[in-house]
């Protein structure tokens, strides 16, 4: 959603935004996202899926390389749906050649996609960027089949339990965070107002990673495009910033220790 005009122009930050997947491993959300999408009734060997705002196709290419392996013969629909088109170029780069991933350019408030014609779907760090993330749920409880589910993953600054250097040493960045992330006991409850049978939600991920400022500097991660708090930032918010971070010296320890949730609604 956007907060006082602070958009992320994706186009933009399209280019480099794979940094983060060679930062953080994310192993939690790789678990989460591929035991979702894993049939739970023996008779369907597999299931079809939608992710919302699917970037540059990394967890789609997860989800296919691992019902690839595990199911031969016969693979899941995959379908990722995103609104930029640079990200949906990069997306088709990777996903292009390696089984049947189809992508969409379209928004999460308005899904192109036929009643009871999913059995899941799912978004990763991607439902804050939402302008309405309750038309969004609406939207899936439409697409979904019975027994089907939609998961979201992503932070909730409002628990209050994250250290992370963006917020240390980008300070308008938490306040950004906290209007746009919604707790995860509201978004359990929009879940249920928009027509599904239970909502649940669960830790997803633990991201613990501890780096030196010249490291940082270095790998390109002290970068507006590294992650969306960052790139909403304006210029002279985001220099104060890296001013901040030099003032402390090349051996300066940027701590990363925060959680990503999982919240599921099931039809």
């Amino acid at each position: 959603m956007s907060i006082d005009g602070r958009v992320t122009d994706y186009d933009r930050v399209a280019a480099t935004f794979d940094t983060r997947y060679s930062l953080y491993e994310y192993a939690g959300t790789r678990e989460t996202v591929l035991n979702f999408v894993r049939p739970t009734d023996s008779a369907r060997a597999a299931l079809d899926v939608l992710e919302i705002g699917c970037g540059t196709g990394h967890w789609l290419d997860a989800v296919r390389s691992a019902c690839g392996a595990s199911l031969p013969g016969e693979r899941p629909r995959l379908v990722g749906l995103e609104p930029s088109a640079e990200m949906i170029a990069r997306a088709r780069l990777r996903l292009g050649s390696g089984g049947p991933v189809s992508l969409v350019r379209g928004a999460a408030e308005h899904l192109p996609f036929a009643d009871a014609s999913f059995d899941r779907i799912f978004c990763v760090n991607a439902l804050h960027h939402f302008r309405d993330r309750f038309a969004f749920f609406t939207e899936a409880r439409r697409l979904l089949r019975p027994g089907g589910g939609v998961l979201s993953i992503g932070k909730d600054p409002h628990a209050d339990r994250d250290t992370w250097w963006v917020y240390d040493y980008f300070p308008e960045t938490r306040d950004i965070d906290r209007a746009r992330f919604a707790p995860v006991r509201m978004l359990r409850a929009d879940l249920v107002r928009a027509g599904f049978a239970r909502a649940e939600s669960s830790e997803a991920d633990h991201i613990e990673v501890v780096q030196p400022a010249a490291d940082a500097f270095a790998k390109g991660v002290i970068d507006k495009a590294f992650t969306s708090q960052l790139t909403v930032l304006t210029d002279a918010e985001f220099q104060a910033g890296v001013e901040r971070i030099r003032a402390g010296g090349d051996d300066l320890p940027l701590i990363a220790d925060f959680y990503l949730s999982a919240v599921i609604g099931w039809v």
